[in-house]
């Protein structure tokens, strides 16, 4: 894998200063084996080459195609190699075997110039500019998961797998507004509503599945790939037809994902998405010799009891039971040596260069990469969009589609076998889906925008001059607060391109920061286009909540695990624990940064001041909601600092 960066200048040349800043914030901030740079005097290109694969440390990037006379430059890691290898054998000058993605991408470029995209599959960002055209094509993969910021300067595009280097170079970037409006406004988790949009005014990322082609006159972005567009990669008659097509697909996409000499990692849980990635891999890794390093996290307090018997809070016990069957896994148990969710918050920022919600959870991701890497481990696995993709198939999403599309014996029949198994009454199950459905449909047949923002501790001036409504359906988020999920709202949330941007930030940032490369088998393209042309019912198959996987990977993982529908996985269980443990540390700190805020004048400080003098000595476990909103705005604010 490799970091890109450069500029071109239709008509000026380049300050020669502009190398050197943008290639410190790699030198700083990047674990890169080598950095190389080619300059021209309207042309910059920089690479930063991690060597993940073999085949990585022969890649000669950025380079000139003597022939057809373009420049290329190319961050990535192709899962369809050998293919690739097949079709383009007599173009190549050297063994297949040796040959660097780069350099066959590069290959793949000069035969069908920038239609290569539709022969692609794997991670991947690249550039190319074309000088007799005048031409950049800046390229992301389908999913984005390499990401790649661009910025319009007078006559000039300045690219850059990190923000940094961008703004670096030009000072005159101002932050946007609208961005950080959408971030204290949008519901919950999501860092974000318009996908190419950043902190910065006028600097964007590339969306999933498009490229840019840029020229003197302007910037145009081309969709070359979107799941509707592709054709349903099977056709069955049978659930089992599809469950067995299911299970090889799955371990393909987790194959591809293992390619590395080096050590192989997994953030894992006991959760049926990163379980069924780990044990996948550790049965192929068997077969080649290798062991499997798995990193869980648990809590260092006691979290308060939960009344709810179904969540499980410490995840140890349930890990083991599966490590047990599988020699080559390597058990590691992380808590963060105890830090609160706090401490590490500023590294964090300097790594994701952009502010983000889940400051619960991004420090202790960060010490499984730092261990990881420690570990000499290159690749780390994750099941992070299992619950999108693998593992859907919540019971009320299918029960209301086949409501809604009036299967209703095909609905009764799953009705019944998901209370019995449950021990729910079945009388009770019943009417309760009927007054939740015929709501639902009310809505969805009528459909209101309703939302408001729900953070306690902004004020209504954050509405002037902000269309939040615009805001929400330009980036193609749906907004339907706790209703079941049809079929066509499933396909639509599917490829939510805002999540898709923001999981490629953190994924290529991470890496790059940690010397590694986090990769994701249950958000495969393949697997993608798989589940979303999947007959929906299948999903929740006779009643079995999460049927691909209980269905047909029996095999993998204890029956205790598999059996237990309602079971559910608490991760970081003890955040607001550590946070009370070290309240009196915090709460200066707190207290300065939050009530003396000068960048945003719609917070309510009175209301968080009111907070801080209600919590008196010490907050309390009915204060942990309304904490997660105040460090909302707390990161806002530290990363303005």
């Amino acid at each position: 894998m490799s970091a890109i960066w450069g500029i071109i200048s239709f008509h000026h040349e380049i300050a020669q200063s502009a190398a050197d800043i943008m290639r410190k914030p790699y030198e700083e901030k990047c674990k890169l084996q080598r950095i190389s740079v080619l300059e021209k005097q309207n042309l910059l290109m920089g690479c930063g080459i991690q060597y993940i694969t073999p085949e990585s440390r022969f890649e000669e990037l950025p380079c000139l195609h003597q022939q057809k006379n373009f420049y290329f430059d190319a961050d990535c890691l192709l899962d369809n190699r050998e293919e690739l290898l097949q079709v383009l054998s007599a173009e190549l000058s050297m063994s297949g075997s040796s040959l660097p993605d780069g350099a066959l991408l590069y290959q793949a470029y000069a035969k069908w110039g920038i239609e290569c995209v539709h022969h692609l599959r794997g991670l991947f960002s690249f550039a190319i500019y074309e000088p007799a055209k005048q031409t950049l094509y800046l390229v992301a993969d389908q999913l984005s998961s390499r990401c790649l910021y661009y910025y319009r300067r007078e006559d000039s595009v300045i690219f850059s797998t990190l923000l940094e280097p961008i703004t670096s170079l030009c000072p005159e970037i101002r932050h946007n507004e609208l961005f950080i409006k959408d971030f204290l406004t949008a519901p919950g988790l999501m860092p974000n509503m318009i996908p190419a949009d950043t902190p910065y005014q006028d600097v964007y990322k590339l969306n999933p599945g498009t490229y840019l082609e840029c020229t003197p006159e302007g910037i145009t972005e081309h969709r070359y790939w979107h799941p509707q567009s592709t054709p349903a990669p099977c056709t069955f008659r049978t659930a089992a037809e599809y469950g067995a097509y299911f299970r090889t697909l799955y371990e393909d996409c987790v194959r591809d994902a293992l390619r590395t000499d080096g050590e192989i990692g997994i953030s894992f849980s006991s959760g049926l998405d990163s379980a069924t990635v780990g044990t996948l891999a550790a049965k192929q890794l068997q077969e080649e010799g290798k062991n499997l390093y798995t990193y869980t996290y648990v809590p260092s307090e006691e979290a308060p009891s939960d009344r709810n018997r179904n969540n499980v809070l410490n995840e140890e016990k349930d890990v083991l039971s599966i490590t047990e069957h599988y020699p080559n896994m390597i058990p590691h148990f992380l808590n963060n040596h105890g830090k609160n969710c706090l401490e590490e918050l500023e590294l964090v920022l300097k790594i994701m260069e952009v502010p983000f919600k889940a400051f619960i959870n991004l420090p202790n991701l960060c010490e499984i990469y730092r261990t990881a890497s420690s570990d000499s481990c290159k690749v780390l696995l994750s099941g992070q969009s299992g619950n999108s993709t693998v593992s859907h198939g919540y019971i009320d999403d299918v029960l209301y589609d086949l409501y809604s599309n009036h299967h209703y014996v095909t609905f009764l029949k799953y009705l019944n076998r998901y209370s019995l198994t449950v021990k729910e009454s079945r009388k009770d199950a019943l009417r309760g889906c009927y007054r939740y459905f015929q709501f639902a449909t009310k809505t969805y047949r009528n459909p209101q925008f309703t939302y408001t923002p729900e953070n306690p501790f902004l004020t209504a001036a954050i509405l002037d001059d902000y269309p939040l409504k615009e805001r929400f359906l330009a980036g193609g988020t749906k907004y339907f607060e706790n209703l079941p999920s049809p079929h066509w709202l499933y396909q639509e949330m599917l490829y939510r391109q805002p999540f898709l941007t923001y999981i490629g930030e953190l994924e290529t940032k991470m890496g790059l920061y940690h010397g590694i490369i986090i990769r994701d088998p249950t958000k495969d393209i393949r697997m993608m286009s798989f589940c979303y042309h999947l007959p929906y019912h299948l999903f929740a198959y006779q009643g079995t909540p999460r049927w691909l996987i209980r269905g047909n990977l029996q095999d993998l993982l204890p029956a205790s695990l598999l059996d237990n529908w309602m079971r559910y996985g608490v991760q970081n269980s003890d955040w607001f624990v550590r946070i009370i443990r070290d309240w009196n540390r915090l709460k200066p700190e707190l207290t300065k940064t939050l009530c003396d805020n000068t960048h945003f004048p719609y917070l309510d400080n009175e209301k968080i001041t009111c907070f801080f003098n209600n919590v008196g000595d010490y907050p309390s476990p009915k204060n942990q909601d309304t904490f997660l909103y105040l460090g909302f705005v707390y990161v806002m604010e530290k990363y303005q600092d």
